[in-house]
Parts: C-alpha cells; sequence; structure tokens
C-alpha cells in the first residue's frame, strides 16, 4: 500500500510540476506580449509627439502664411484704387486733349491755317 501511495504522490507531484511549467510558459508569454506591448506604446508616443510637433510646425506656417497673404490683398487693394485714379484722370486728360483738337481745329478752319512741314532729302 505504501507503494501505491508512492506512486501517487509521484504522479501527483509530477502532474504539479507539469502544471507549474505551463503556467511558467503563460507568464513568460505574457510577459515578452507585454514589453512588445509595451515597446509598440513607446512608438506609437514618439509618433504622437512627432505628429504634434508637425502640427505645430504647420500652424505657425499657416499663420505666417496668412498674414502674408493678407498683406498681398491690402496691396492689391491699394494698387487697384490707384489704377482707378490713374484711369479718371487718363480719361479726363484725354476729354481735355479732345477739346483742345476741336478748338484749334475750328481756329484753323476760321484762319484758313495751314501747315506745311518741310522735308529736305
Amino acid at each position: 500500500m505504501a507503494d501505491k501511495l508512492g506512486l501517487a504522490v509521484g504522479d501527483d507531484t509530477t502532474s504539479v510540476m507539469a502544471l507549474l511549467e505551463r503556467v511558467a510558459g503563460i507568464i513568460d508569454n505574457v510577459q515578452t506580449c507585454q514589453t512588445r506591448m509595451e515597446e509598440r506604446q513607446l512608438e506609437l508616443e514618439n509618433s504622437v509627439k512627432t505628429i504634434q510637433e508637425d502640427v505645430v510646425k504647420l500652424t505657425v506656417n499657416h499663420a505666417a502664411t496668412s498674414s502674408t497673404v493678407d498683406k498681398l490683398l491690402e496691396k492689391t487693394r491699394k494698387v487697384s484704387c490707384h489704377i482707378k485714379d490713374v484711369r479718371v484722370r487718363v480719361e479726363n486728360q484725354n476729354i481735355r486733349v479732345k477739346k483742345v483738337e476741336i478748338t484749334q481745329e475750328e481756329l484753323l478752319a476760321k484762319n484758313k491755317f495751314r501747315v506745311v512741314i518741310y522735308q529736305d532729302e
């Protein structure tokens, strides 16, 4: 009977040892997975930091570009205003020139004055 108990105790010990080895293997796998997950988490955090830095740079560049565009638009408005003023002055000058030409034609017609241009060969 002692042999039977000894065998039973040995079988139980073997089973417990096998079970402990399986548990140890599972724990090793879990630790390995956890280590990989932590590494991946660090990679993701670094990626997020890089993206945040890029977004900040983009925001700064966008603000600078927006300011430049606003300045260009303001200059364009000023130039447009000046062009309109010049156009009005040119039109008024054209009207005065036409009046002078009409007056000159009337004076020439009244005086029957002729202008001869002499060209030397």
